[in-house]
This record gives structure tokens, C-alpha cells and sequence, in this order.
């Protein structure tokens, strides 16, 4: 059918709806399709938009101009969300590219006059239609903490930062704009289309709970400096336990390592020793992970496409962190950034594993920063 439409005498954008089944989707869907479904469908729930967000995470590879992943359509309208989380939803599908179909009447009658405001919302539907077509990225998770970072390349050499609290309830996050590459910007509230001014180094917000705040950084200065590795750690380097096992991989697989741990069953863990800091405390830690667990069954009720597992720092209390869908099978791996607590100068006992009685990710190996 693309080659058909292809030549034919006029636009036609073609949209591929397969509910993101079949492996690499991300490889064959954009050199034939403008739009290609990334998910099965959103129905009027919250939790819908955790599912298909954690499942658009790695379409950051595939992503360009004339080739978006769709997230379903938008909910907004439907008297599915509070009008805090409709404009999370709306801001979400914007920074990831996806199209931005309307699902709600178009009928003021039926529609809450405050949902259109959301859906007219002129610089959001700017960064979905920016000209360089870039999806965002996951950049750090705080999954107890419940909030992400993201952030996306724009035009004009400016950045969208979403800092999204996938609470209930109101907090205050803190979090450093070295993360994103950033040591000076000036900074735009989207929603409260207000210029903020100059922000540099930590930003401390106060979140409604399942706010997603929407920044626009122009003028931006980067760091002097970032955080170098202290190591990596691969299979190769863990004592397994409790039905963990290592499994090889095909080559091109399982990046960077060529194998990966399975720590499906409870009680399954994978140790590593002798892993090297110079300085005591919290560390950046670069996890390469595999999860393709789609959920295409459960995701119709409480079922998660995430999949979590603990990590616990030289006999310390585990803490628990939840992973997206990593690629276009289970051996296509990505990389999460999370801070982990517990570190001290010298030789460590970094311990991963299962979280209760649920598979964990597959692990493919993890590398320190300082």
C-alpha cells in the first residue's frame, strides 16, 4: 500500500495502526508510514497515559520529520482526567511527536469550554509541529519519588523540559539543569505562557499532583563539565542467585555487553563487587536494561508495560525503580538514568533484583558516573 500511495499525484499521509505489535516496529513502520501506532488503544483512565508513555520512551530512535509515533488519540474532553491531567496528557503527546487527534466532541455543548482551552493551546501545539520533528527523551526517573524529567530538542537551538509528577498528590522536586545539559537558559512557562527570566543550576518546583510542567529553554549556556564514568560493569562481572541466569546474545544484541541477566523469578538477583567510587554518596547510574513486555492483554485493566526492579547500594535498603519498554524485542536494550544513594569511597556491592513477585527487566550491565 505505500508503494501504491506513493505514486500517487498528490499528499497522502498514511497512517499504520498495528497497535505497536511485531518486533521492530520502529525500524520498518517509519521508511513506509508518516504515523505508525506505538501502543494498543487509550481508554478513559489515568493510568492509560502512564502505559502508553512508558511505551513511547524508546521511539526516540526512530522518530523524524514525516515519521511519528502515535500514541492513540488525545482523551482530553471526555470527563476522563481532571484539567490538570488533560494538560498532562495533551503536553506529553506534544513533546513526543505524536499526533494530536482530537477524541472529544467538537461540540461546545458537550465539551467543557476549559478542555478546548487545553486543546487550542497555541505554544503546546507549537512544540508538537517544531521543524525538527525530535522526539523527547526519558532523562532521569525518580519512580518512589514518582516524577520524571524529560526533554526534547527544538528549533531555533532551544530545548522542552517536562518535569512530570505522576503523583496524587502535590511535592516539590528538585533537580539540576546539568541533567539536561543546561547551566544558563532563558526559560518559558508554557502553560502559564509567562517568561520566567534567567534560571541556572538547581530548580526547585512545587508540582500539582499529575502536573507536568512544560518549560521552553532558549540562549541556553552548557555545563563547563559533566560527569565522567567510573566503571562499567557488564554480565561478566555479577555472581547470580535465586534463578537469575545469564543469557547470549546474537550479535548487535543485547547492547553494550552481548548478554544480558534474567531476574524473572522472585528472589532473583544479580551481585556485583568491587564496583569503584572515589567519593562517598549518591551516584548517576546508567542502567542498560531490556523490557518488552507490551501488555497487550492486562493493559485493558490494571496491567503495566513497565517492569520493576530494586537496587540496593552495600546492604542498604533496596529501591525500587520502574523501566519502559526498551525497544523492538528482548534483546533491543536502552539505557535509564537514575540517582542511586549509598555509595561509599572505594570497593561497593551494588545488588539488582526482582521487586515482589514480578519479573524485573533484563539486565544488560550498568556504568557509574561521578
Amino acid at each position: 500500500m505505500a508503494a501504491i500511495l506513493d505514486n500517487v499525484d498528490r499528499d497522502i499521509a498514511y497512517f499504520i495502526c498495528q497497535w505497536g505489535l511485531g518486533e521492530d516496529l520502529g525500524e520498518w513502520a517509519p521508511p513506509i508510514g508518516n504515523v505508525y501506532r506505538i501502543s494498543n488503544d487509550i481508554y478513559n483512565s489515568w493510568r492509560s497515559v502512564w502505559r502508553i508513555t512508558n511505551q513511547v520512551v524508546p521511539f526516540y530512535r526512530s522518530t523524524s520529520v514525516g515519521a511519528y509515533p502515535d500514541m492513540d488519540m488525545l482523551i482530553v474532553g471526555l470527563n476522563a482526567l481532571s484539567l490538570e491531567e488533560e494538560r498532562f496528557h495533551f503536553g506529553m503527546w506534544a513533546i513526543n511527536k505524536s499526533p494530536l487527534n482530537i477524541g472529544a466532541p467538537t461540540d461546545p455543548k458537550l465539551t467543557p469550554a476549559a478542555s478546548f482551552d487545553v486543546l487550542r493551546n497555541e505554544e503546546v501545539i507549537a512544540i508538537n509541529q517544531d521543524s525538527l520533528g525530535k522526539q523527547a527523551r526519558l532523562i532521569r526517573r525518580y519512580t518512589e519519588e514518582e516524577w520524571d524529567i524529560w526533554a526534547g530538542e527544538l528549533s531555533g537551538s532551544r530545548v522542552v523540559l517536562g518535569i512530570a509528577n505522576w503523583k496524587n498528590d502535590s511535592q516539590t522536586v528538585e533537580f539540576d539543569l546539568s541533567a539536561v545539559n543546561v547551566s544558563e537558559a532563558q526559560a518559558r512557562d508554557v502553560w502559564a505562557a509567562k517568561d520566567i527570566g534567567t534560571i541556572s543550576g538547581v530548580q526547585k518546583l512545587e508540582l500539582a499532583g499529575h502536573e507536568m510542567r512544560l518549560l521552553v529553554l532558549s540562549d541556553i549556556v552548557a555545563p563547563t563539565s559533566s560527569p565522567t564514568s567510573k566503571g562499567y560493569y557488564s554480565v561478566e562481572n555479577a555472581t547470580l542467585s535465586g534463578n537469575a541466569k545469564k543469557v547470549s546474545c546474537d550479535d548487535a544484541e543485547c547492547a553494550p555487553a552481548g548478554s544480558k541477566i534474567s531476574i524473572a523469578v522472585q528472589g532473583a538477583k544479580a551481585t556485583f563487587g568491587s564496583v569503584v567510587a572515589s567519593s562517598e554518596g549518591k551516584k548517576l547510574v546508567g542502567v542498560d536494561f531490556i523490557n518488552y513486555e507490551l501488555a497487550l492483554d492486562s493493559a485493558w485493566d490494571w496491567g503495566s508495560n513497565t517492569r520493576n526492579m530494586t537496587i540496593a547500594v552495600n546492604d542498604g535498603d533496596p529501591k525500587r525503580w520502574a523501566f519502559p519498554i526498551s525497544g523492538g524485542d528482548w534483546f533491543e536494550s536502552d539505557r535509564l538514568f537514575i540517582e542511586v544513594d549509598g555509595f561509599v569511597v572505594g570497593e561497593n556491592q551494588v545488588v539488582f533484583a526482582t521487586s515482589g513477585n514480578v519479573p524485573a527487566p533484563d539486565l544488560v550491565g550498568f556504568e557509574v558516573f561521578e
